[in-house]
């Protein structure tokens, strides 16, 4: 009986659990919403107004660039360096 009991509860644990992570990676997805910040709320919020007017699925992408373009740079190193 304890066993039943245990297995029983284990599995309303993982369908709680599955049931939570499903509306979180629905939520990240977006399915097609793209967020637009209005460049003058975005300077009262002391946001860069670029950045702001820029849709939200573009920001990875965008952030892969500058990420490429970062590593690709040499890094600025002083004489003093070795």
């Amino acid at each position: 009986m304890r066993m039943l009991l245990g297995c029983v509860s284990l599995l309303v644990v993982l369908a709680i659990v599955g049931l939570l992570a499903k509306t979180q990676l629905k939520q990240v997805s977006g399915h097609g919403n793209s967020v637009v910040v209005l460049p003058a709320a975005a300077s009262s919020a002391d946001i860069d107004p670029a950045l702001a007017a820029t849709p939200a699925r573009d920001l990875p992408r965008q952030v892969q660039d500058d990420l490429v373009r970062a590593m690709q740079s040499a890094p600025a190193r002083g004489d003093d360096s070795r």
